[in-house]
C-alpha cells in the first residue's frame, strides 16, 4: 500500500520552527523588523516553500519537514561560525568595515541555498492525482507544485551525483536580484562559490564556502548524536535581546539595621555592635532610656533574619573571643604596647609571583597582540595559559618559539587547522609541522613566561 503525504504550508513550518528562527533573528542582529523580514525572513519563507514537507535524505533529517528544518539549522550554525572569522584580512581595516556584513549574509544565503538539491538526489516525489513526478528543474517549488494535493515518496536506487549547477539554478528561486544589489563584486564570486552541495574541500576554497562547509559538518554531526540518544524536548521559549538586558540590571536592596547584641542572642538572632545607653541626667529619667532602648531593641530584633542555631553558637564564640582579649589588653597597659613586633608589610610577605598563580594574559595584552575581535582566539590563549599554569596542559619552549602539541589544541573548541589560520594571519606562527604547532615568542609569553637560561 502506498503512503500518501500531504504537503505542510510555509506558515505551519515557520510555527513549527519558531525557536530556530528566533535564534537565526539573534545572529542576524537586524536594527529592524522590517529589515530583518526583507533579508532573513523572505529567503527561509521561500525555502519552506521549496521544501514543504520533504525530508532531506533516508538517514538525516528523514521526517516530514526534516529538510526545511535542516536548512534553518544548518543557516544558524553557519552564522555562529561567522562570527568568529576575519574575511577580507588582506584589506584595510575600511574596506574591511564594509565588507564584513556583506560577507556575514552571503554566508546565509549560501547555507541556506546548499541544500535544495538534497532531497531531489535521493527520492522522487509522485503527485497521487495523476502519477506525475516533480522535477524542480520544470516544475519549480515543491510546495506550490502540489499544492493541497497529496503525494508519494519513493527512494531511488542510487541517488544522483552531486552538481553545483543544478544547485545553483534551484538557488535563483530563493535569492531574488534585488538581495544581491548591494554586494560587491568580491563578495558576489565567494557567495556563488559557496553554493555547492560538496561536503569536502575542492581546491583552493574561500572563507565563505570553508564556513558553510563546516556547518554541514556540525548539523549532520548533532543530528546523528540526536538518532543515537533521546534528548528532553525544551520547556521554555528562547528570550529575546530586550529580556535578557532587562534581567542583567542591576538590583539595589537596602540594608536592613543592625540589631543590639543582647536583645538579638534572646531573640534567637547573631549579636551585632551596639553603642552604649549614656547615663540618665535630672531631665530625662532613666527609666524613661531604658524603654527607648528597650523598645528600638525589639524593632531591630524584629526585621533582623533569622539564622541557624549553629550559626548563632559560632557569633557567640566570637564575640566572647573578642571580648577576652580586648580585657586582657586593657589588663596589660603600657607595657603591651612596648611589646608588641612592628606591623608587617604586605608587600614584602607577599610570595613572588610565578608561573603556578598566574592570572593569565588581560584582555589589553591580547587585544594588543591580536587586533580587535578575535574572541575564539583570545579565549584559546585564555584557557591554554590558566591549564598550564595549573600544570593540566604542557608546551615547551624552543630556540624561536613555544611549542603546542595539535593533539592539544582540539580540547579548547578550536581545530588545530583554524589556529594555524588564525595565527598565520597575524604574523604569529612560527612553524606547524609534525605534530607541534610552534608560536613565536612574543605570542608564547602570554601563555607562559620563558624561563631563565
Amino acid at each position: 500500500m502506498i503512503a500518501a503525504h500531504q504537503a505542510i504550508l510555509a506558515e505551519d513550518l515557520f510555527a513549527t520552527h519558531l525557536k530556530r528562527i528566533e535564534l537565526v533573528r539573534q545572529c542576524a542582529n537586524e536594527s529592524t523588523e522590517t529589515e530583518f523580514a526583507r533579508k532573513w525572513l523572505a529567503v527561509l519563507r521561500r525555502c519552506a516553500n521549496w521544501f514543504s514537507s520533504m525530508p532531506l535524505t533516508p538517514e538525516l533529517h528523514c521526517e516530514p519537514g526534516g529538510a526545511f528544518r535542516a536548512t534553518i539549522e544548518s543557516t544558524f550554525y553557519a552564522m555562529r561560525l561567522a562570527g568568529g572569522q576575519k574575511f577580507a584580512a588582506d584589506l584595510t581595516s575600511d574596506k574591511r568595515r564594509r565588507l564584513e556584513p556583506q560577507y556575514n549574509y552571503a554566508v546565509f544565503l549560501a547555507a541556506a541555498c546548499s541544500l535544495l538539491d538534497e532531497p531531489f538526489r535521493h527520492f522522487e516525489m509522485v503527485r497521487l492525482s495523476d502519477r506525475t513526478k516533480w522535477n524542480p528543474a520544470a516544475h519549480g517549488s515543491f510546495g506550490t507544485w502540489i499544492g493541497t494535493g497529496q503525494f508519494a515518496v519513493e527512494r531511488r536506487v542510487t541517488p544522483l551525483k552531486n552538481e553545483r549547477m543544478r544547485t545553483a539554478m534551484f538557488a535563483q528561486t530563493v535569492i531574488t536580484p534585488e538581495l544581491l544589489s548591494g554586494f560587491d563584486t568580491a563578495v558576489l564570486d565567494d557567495l556563488f562559490n559557496a553554493i555547492n552541495p560538496e561536503r569536502s574541500p575542492q581546491g583552493f576554497e574561500p572563507l565563505v564556502h570553508k564556513v558553510v562547509r563546516q556547518a554541514m559538518d556540525v548539523a549532520v554531526d548533532f543530528e546523528r548524536k540526536a538518532q543515537r540518544a533521546v534528548f528532553a524536548p525544551v520547556k521554555y521559549d528562547v528570550p529575546s535581546a530586550v529580556h535578557v538586558a532587562l534581567a542583567l540590571e542591576p538590583q539595589f536592596v537596602a540594608t536592613p539595621a543592625p540589631a543590639s547584641i543582647d536583645s538579638s542572642v534572646e531573640q534567637g538572632q547573631p549579636a551585632a555592635t551596639v553603642a552604649p545607653v549614656p547615663p540618665a541626667t535630672t531631665s530625662e529619667p532613666q527609666s524613661a532610656v531604658v524603654g527607648a532602648t528597650a523598645a528600638s531593641e525589639q524593632q531591630a530584633s524584629a526585621s533582623a533574619p533569622k539564622f541557624s542555631q549553629s550559626l548563632l553558637d559560632a557569633l557567640e564564640r566570637s564575640e566572647a573571643q573578642a571580648a577576652g582579649a580586648a580585657s586582657a589588653e586593657a589588663s596589660a597597659g603600657p607595657s603591651a604596647a612596648a611589646s608588641r613586633p612592628a606591623p608587617i608589610d604586605p608587600a614584602a610577605a607577599r610570595p613572588a609571583r610565578s608561573n603556578a598563580n598566574r592570572a593569565g594574559p588581560s584582555d589589553e595584552d591580547l587585544t594588543e597582540l591580536l587586533g580587535p575581535g578575535a574572541a575564539m582566539l583570545k579565549e584559546f590563549f585564555k584557557a591554554l595559559a590558566g591549564d598550564v599554569a595549573t600544570g593540566k596542559a604542557e608546551v615547551t619552549w624552543e630556540e624561536k618559539g613555544l611549542a603546542v602539541k595539535k593533539r592539544l589544541v582540539g580540547g579548547y573548541g578550536i581545530t588545530s587547522d583554524t589556529l594555524v589560520e588564525q595565527l598565520k594571519k597575524r604574523s604569529l606562527l612560527m612553524r606547524a609541522h609534525g605534530n607541534d604547532i610552534c608560536i613565536v615568542e612574543r605570542a608564547g609569553r602570554l601563555i607562559v613566561e620563558r624561563p631563565a637560561a
